[in-house]
C-alpha cells in the first residue's frame, strides 16, 4: 500500500481522511493428492499474513519439493506446492534429493530382475522422465507380484503366464492404470500398474461476504467450514462434505446483509437514522411538548442476531407540576401542559409585584419570575398644618390618626385607614383656628377677574374671568369649604387668539395642544356635579370660533347608578357591566388579528381609580412584547380606548409593528351569559391590525355594579378620559413617532371624533367600530392560548 499523504487545509480540516491498515491474506493454497495438509495461522484469518502451511504424504508416497509454505507480505505463497509420488511394487528408490535435476534409481529386491528404466530425473516442469518400471518374477514361467495399489483391492493371486488379475480402489478413490492385467510369457505383466488416486470433489470456492472457517482438504470425505463475515448471516448450510462420486454435499451457501428492518417512529416524536443495517443505530426525538419515556433507550443498535436491542420508545406529554403558590395571591389558570400558561392574581388590598405569566416548558418547568403579592401602597395622607399625625405605616390596613394643636379644631376624618383600592378612607382633615368663619381671598388671575359678590363664607363662591385676548384655565368657580379651604384650583389666563369661550359655572378647564387637533380645551364639572349636556372639549378652529357647544354642569341629585330622566335607556335584556370589571390585577385573555392572523395576548390590569374610572394595564404579546397602555373607562356605555406610552420587546423585529402612533385598542365591554364572563373587544388602531377579543378570568356579578366600590356618579372621569392617553402619548410615544418618520411625511390619524353629549357622557368613537359585532365573532377560544 502506497503511503497516504493528508495535508491541512485552511478551514481547518484535514484533506484526506484517517487511512485504515487491514493485515494481508493470501489466497486459498490449495490440497495435493496423497497429502495431509496442516494449517498453522497467524492472525484473524486463516491465510493471514505469515501463516504456515505444512503437506505430509500418505504411506506409499514420497514427497516431491519443499513440505511447508508461508504467507508473504505481498499476499502470495513463498515457494509452490510439492507432490507426493508413490514408488513402483517390490522396488526400493534411493536417493535423497526430490529437487529439478535430482537422479532416483530403481532396483529390485531378492534377485528380481528390473524392467524398464533404471533411472529417472526431476525434470522442470515437475514430473519425472520416462516411466515407472517393474520387478520379474521369481522363476520362469511366472510374472513377479503385480503388487497392490495403496487404497486398492486386487482379485487374483496365481501370478503365472495366462492368468489374470483385477484391480480396484477402495470407496473415495478412483482407479488410473489397467484395471486387469495378464501375465505375458516373458515374465511381465500386460498394461501399465495401476494406482488409486484420491477422489478430489475440486474447490468449492468461497461465497461472497464470507469466509473459510475450517478446510482439511478437498478429496472425499473431507470437508469444509465456511462462515458469514461480521454484519452477514447465512441463508444455508455453513458446512459440506465430499461425496465418493466426486460432488461437495448441499448448495453454496449465501451470506446476506442483516437487517433489523423498519423499528417505525414513535407517535409524537422523529427518528434520525434510516440504515437499519448490522452495527448501525436508530436515533429517536421526542416532538416539542413531549418527554421521553425513561424507562427505554433514545438509541438503538441492530444487533447480529437481526433484531434491534430495544423497542422504540415513548413520547409522552409533558405536563408541568403545579406551579408555585405565593402568598396573599393565587394561581389563574388550570392548564399545566407543554406550552400552557399561567399567571398571579392577588388578594384583595394586595398587589403583584410584576404582571407574570409563566409557561410550560419542554423540560416540565415552569419559565418566568414568581411575583409576591405586596401590600396595596396608599401613600402619604400628609400633616395638617397646626397639626400632628400618628401612624402605622401606609399600607394596606393601616390606619393614620390626626391631631390639631390647641386652640386649632380639626375638621375632616380624625382616623383614616389605607383601603384596598390604594385610597385613605374619609375626608382630609385640616386645623382651622375657631376664630376664623370664612375664607381666605384666594386671589385673582393675572390679567384676569375675581367676581365674589357672595363673598368669603363657607358655602360661597367665588367667579373668575379672564380679559379679552386671553382665555381661562383652572377652576372657573371655587366655592369655600367647611374646612375653610377653596376647592378646584387656582385659575391663569393664557394669552390666544381664539376668542374666549362661555364660561360654564361649576367646571374645571384645561389646555392641551393636540397634534392632529390643535388646541383644544378639556371641560371637567366639580365633584357634585356632572355633564349634563354640550360638549367635554372644544377645538380652536382656524378663524378663531370655537367647535362643539358649551358643556353645562348640572347637579348630581341622581340616585347611584341610574340614569337621568330622558336619557336613552338600554334594552331591559342586556345585562349591565359592573364598574368593577376593569378591576387592579384583573386579567383578560384573547387575542388580537394583525396581517390576518390571531396572536395570542394576556392583560394585565395594573391600576384602576374607581373614581375617575382610570385604568392602565400592561398588554403581553405572545413574542414577549409588553405594552403599556392607559385610558378611562366610561361606565355608560361601557366602552374603553386604551392607548399605549411605553413599549418594550426582547427582539425589536417584534417591536416594530406596535411603533404606531395613536396604537390603541378601542373596544366595549359585554356580559356573556353562556360563559359567565365578560369580553373586551373591538378594534385595534394600527396599520395591519384587525379586530380584538379579550376574555375576563376572573368571574363577576353582573348584576352587582359597585363590586366593593363607592363609584361617585360625577364626570371627573372626563379630563383623564383625553389626558391620559394623550400625555402618555405625547411624553413616551410622539418623540418615538417623529423619530421613526423622520424621513418621510407624517400622515395624522384622525380617527378622533368628538359627539355631542346627550346623557351625561361623551364618546370617543373609532369610525371601523362595528357597534353590531356580537361578542363571540371575534373572542378568542380558550384552547389557543393554552
Amino acid at each position: 500500500m502506497r503511503p497516504v499523504k493528508s495535508i491541512c487545509q485552511a478551514n481547518g480540516q484535514w484533506s484526506n481522511a484517517l487511512p485504515k491498515c487491514r493485515i494481508v491474506n493470501c489466497t486459498e493454497p490449495g490440497h495435493i493428492e496423497n497429502s495431509v495438509r496442516q494449517v498453522l495461522s497467524s492472525g484473524p484469518h486463516r491465510y493471514s499474513f505469515q501463516t504456515t502451511v505444512s503437506y505430509r504424504c500418505n504411506p506409499g508416497y514420497y514427497l516431491l519439493g519443499t513440505s511447508s509454505i508461508s504467507c508473504q507480505g505481498d499476499g502470495t505463497w513463498d515457494r509452490s506446492l510439492p507432490k507426493c509420488l508413490s514408488c513402483p511394487p517390490t522396488a526400493q528408490i534411493s536417493g535423497d534429493r526430490r529437487t529439478v535435476g535430482s537422479v532416483i534409481r530403481y532396483s529390485c529386491i531378492s534377485q528380481r530382475a528390473i524392467i524398464g528404466n533404471t533411472t529417472r530425473m526431476c525434470q522442470l516442469d515437475g514430473q519425472w522422465s520416462g516411466s515407472p518400471p517393474h520387478c520379474s518374477g521369481d522363476s520362469a514361467g511366472l510374472c513377479g507380484d503385480p503388487g497392490i495399489p495403496v487404497h486398492g483391492i486386487r482379485l487374483g493371486e496365481e501370478f503365472s503366464v495366462g492368468s489374470i488379475v483385477y484391480f480396484s480402489c477402495e470407496p473415495g478413490y478412483t482407479l488410473k492404470g489397467s484395471p486387469e492385467r495378464s501375465c505375458l510369457a516373458n515374465g511381465t505383466w500386460l498394461g501399465t500398474q495401476p494406482e488409486c488416486h484420491v477422489i478430489s470433489c475440486g474447490n468449492p470456492g468461497t461465497p461472497r461476504n464470507a469466509q473459510i472457517l475450517i478446510h482439511d482438504g478437498l478429496t472425499f470425505s473431507r470437508t469444509i467450514t465456511y462462515t458469514c463475515r461480521e454484519g452477514y448471516y447465512s441463508t444455508g448450510l455453513l458446512t459440506r462434505h465430499c461425496t465418493v462420486n466426486g460432488t461437495w454435499t448441499g448448495n453454496v451457501p449465501e451470506c446476506s446483509v442483516i437487517n433489523c428492518g423498519d423499528p417505525g417512529v414513535p407517535a409524537n416524536g422523529l427518528r434520525v437514522g434510516n440504515d437499519f443495517t448490522y452495527n448501525h443505530t436508530a436515533t429517536f426525538h421526542c416532538s416539542p411538548g413531549f418527554m421521553m419515556d425513561a424507562d427505554r433507550a433514545s438509541t438503538l443498535i441492530c444487533t447480529k442476531d437481526r433484531t434491534w436491542n430495544g423497542t422504540k420508545p415513548l413520547c409522552k406529554a409533558i405536563v408541568c407540576g403545579p406551579p408555585p403558590n405565593i402568598p396573599n395571591g393565587q394561581v389563574v389558570g388550570t392548564e399545566f401542559t407543554w406550552g400552557s400558561s399561567i399567571s398571579y392574581s392577588c388578594n384583595q388590598g394586595y398587589q403583584l409585584s410584576l404582571p407574570t405569566v409563566l409557561t410550560c416548558q419542554g423540560s416540565g418547568n415552569w419559565s418566568g419570575e414568581k411575583p409576591q403579592c405586596f401590600p396595596v401602597f396608599c401613600g402619604d395622607p400628609g400633616i395638617p398644618a397646626q397639626g400632628r399625625r400618628e401612624d402605622r405605616g401606609f399600607t394596606y390596613l393601616s390606619s393614620v390618626s390626626f391631631f390639631c394643636y390647641p386652640p386649632y379644631i380639626l375638621v375632616g376624618s380624625t382616623r383614616r385607614y389605607c383601603q384596598y383600592d390604594g385610597t385613605w378612607s374619609g375626608t382630609q382633615p385640616s386645623c382651622i383656628d375657631p376664630t376664623h368663619t370664612s375664607c381666605g381671598d384666594p386671589g385673582a388671575p393675572l390679567f384676569g377677574n375675581q367676581n365674589n359678590t357672595q363673598g368669603y363664607q363657607v358655602s360661597s363662591t367665588v367667579f373668575f374671568s379672564c380679559r379679552k385676548g386671553y382665555l381661562l384655565q383652572g377652576s372657573i368657580s371655587r366655592t369655600c369649604m367647611p374646612n375653610l379651604t377653596w376647592s378646584g384650583f387656582q385659575p391663569e389666563c393664557i394669552a390666544h387668539h381664539c376668542s374666549q369661550p362661555e364660561l360654564p359655572a361649576q367646571s374645571d378647564v384645561r389646555a392641551i395642544e393636540l397634534p392632529s387637533l390643535g388646541y383644544t380645551l378639556i371641560y371637567t364639572c366639580q365633584p357634585g356635579f356632572y355633564l349634563a349636556g354640550g360638549s367635554e372639549h372644544r377645538t380652536c378652529r382656524s378663524d378663531g370660533s370655537w367647535t362643539g357647544k358649551p358643556p353645562l354642569c348640572a347637579a348630581d341629585n341622581r340616585p347611584s347608578g341610574k340614569s337621568p330622566v330622558g336619557t336613552v335607556q338600554e334594552p331591559p335584556s342586556k345585562l349591565p357591566v359592573p364598574a368593577g370589571v376593569f378591576a387592579k390585577n384583573s386579567l383578560w385573555r384573547g387575542s388580537y388579528e394583525y396581517l390576518g392572523k390571531k396572536q395570542p395576548a394576556m392583560l394585565n390590569i395594573t391600576a384602576f381609580e374607581p373614581f375617575s374610572n382610570r385604568v392602565n394595564g400592561t398588554l403581553i404579546d405572545h413574542s414577549g412584547v409588553e405594552l403599556k397602555l392607559a385610558g378611562t373607562y366610561k361606565r355608560e356605555e361601557a366602552q374603553l380606548l386604551l392607548q399605549v406610552h411605553q413599549i418594550r420587546g426582547p427582539v425589536e423585529i417584534f417591536v416594530n409593528k406596535f411603533k404606531i402612533d395613536n396604537w390603541a385598542l378601542d373596544g366595549h365591554v359585554s356580559y356573556i351569559s353562556s360563559s359567565n364572563s365578560f369580553v373586551y373587544q373591538g378594534f385595534v388602531r394600527g396599520k395591519g391590525f384587525g379586530q380584538f377579543g379579550l376574555q375576563r378570568l376572573e368571574s363577576l356579578d353582573p348584576f352587582r355594579d359597585n363590586q366593593g366600590y363607592n363609584f361617585a356618579s360625577n364626570s371627573s372621569s372626563v379630563a383623564a378620559a383625553i389626558l391620559v392617553p394623550f400625555i402618555a402619548m405625547i411624553i413616551a410615544g410622539f418623540a418615538l413617532y417623529l423619530y421613526k418618520h423622520r424621513r418621510r411625511p407624517k400622515v395624522p390619524f384622525n380617527g378622533y371624533v368628538g359627539h355631542e353629549n346627550t346623557n351625561g357622557r361623551a364618546t370617543f368613537e373609532n369610525p371601523m367600530y362595528d357597534r353590531n359585532i356580537q361578542p363571540t365573532d371575534i373572542m378568542a377560544s380558550e384552547t389557543e392560548f393554552t
